[in-house]
């Protein structure tokens, strides 16, 4: 069976990690870089990728322009029935040692139990619940088991709590301390940062396998599930590591974790633009006002007693 792995692609500064750990393993017989570029630069450099390697193929549709709404329409492209597709947000910014061919064993010895298969996903906030109740990780601050937790999903300050301690655990070779028992996602959703799923089952669902609306991630992990009494699962011995959500994202670009991740492949950082976020003229203005929505504080730490990998 085929590995094919899909990215909405694409920026840059994200895409040349993602592209490492992707084009590093023969296990991958594709790469589909769906295009939803938000600028002709990283246009180019999709462009660029696909040249560098011919299992990268471009995908294309003319109305893709960069938004969330149209990624939906691409699965359409996923009808191979000879094919596992693991889908990869283009700032997925680490896949540990051996994880795509151990993916797709896991997969297929499971083929039939779950609509579609997840890694656990560090900046992930259903993952990010698991680790703090299952995990040897030690996590204080709220969570709760929500895609879109008003806490960690919502602030920059989880991940910016996390990431540092996940790449430790890296360098350090505690991947264990992570680890968490498989879990089924059921009538709630997941934020669809890495999953798999098996072209057979998308030509064998049909037409209502495909998002009618703009928000696909709601219809693959929450009512489609739902419509087909079939659960997503999480493989909790397996990781991965997404970068940050839209309400992250600016505040993660002005520290060093993406420059850490580089470095934790071996790869020197691109230089990309570090955002600078001004205070609000309210907020200087009114310094002693507290906002209604601070963001809360964590402390994310390993074990005292170590664990290997």
């Amino acid at each position: 069976m085929k590995l094919i792995v899909v990215t909405p692609a694409g920026r840059e500064k994200y895409l040349r990690l993602l592209s490492h750990h992707v084009l590093k393993s023969p296990e991958v017989d594709e790469w589909h870089l769906w295009d939803n570029c938000r600028n002709e630069a990283d246009r180019a450099y999709l462009q660029k990728l696909a040249a560098s390697d011919p299992r990268c193929k471009i995908k294309t549709l003319p109305s893709a322009d960069g938004s969330l709404e149209i990624i939906g329409r691409f699965f359409r492209f996923c009808d191979d029935a000879d094919a596992l597709y693991l889908r990869l947000d283009d700032d997925v910014v680490f896949l540990e040692e051996g994880f795509l061919p151990r993916f797709k064993e896991r997969a297929m010895a499971e083929k039939g139990s779950a609509l579609w298969y997840a890694p656990l996903i560090i900046n992930n906030a259903v993952c990010s619940t698991l680790i703090k109740n299952f995990s040897r990780v030690l996590i204080d601050g709220p969570l709760t088991c929500q895609a879109m937790c008003p806490y960690s999903w919502a602030h920059a300050s989880f991940p910016m709590a996390l990431h540092p301690v996940f790449i430790e655990a890296v360098r350090t070779n505690r991947l264990s301390d992570f680890r968490v028992p498989d879990r089924e996602v059921r009538l709630g959703r997941f934020s669809i940062n890495a999953i798999g799923f098996f072209g057979s089952e998308v030509l064998d669902i049909g037409e209502v396998f495909f998002p009618p609306g703009n928000d696909e991630e709601e219809w693959l992990s929450v009512t489609l599930p739902a419509k087909l009494d079939r659960p997503g699962k999480v493989f909790g011995d397996l990781v991965a590591a997404h970068f940050s959500f839209f309400t992250q994202e600016q505040r993660l670009l002005q520290t060093t974790i993406l420059d850490d991740y580089y470095a934790l492949a071996g790869l020197p950082a691109p230089a990309y633009e570090k955002p600078v976020v001004k205070a609000r003229l309210k907020d200087r203005l009114r310094p002693w006002r507290k906002r209604k929505d601070p963001a809360p504080k964590y402390r994310v730490s390993l074990p005292a007693d170590r664990h290997g990998a």
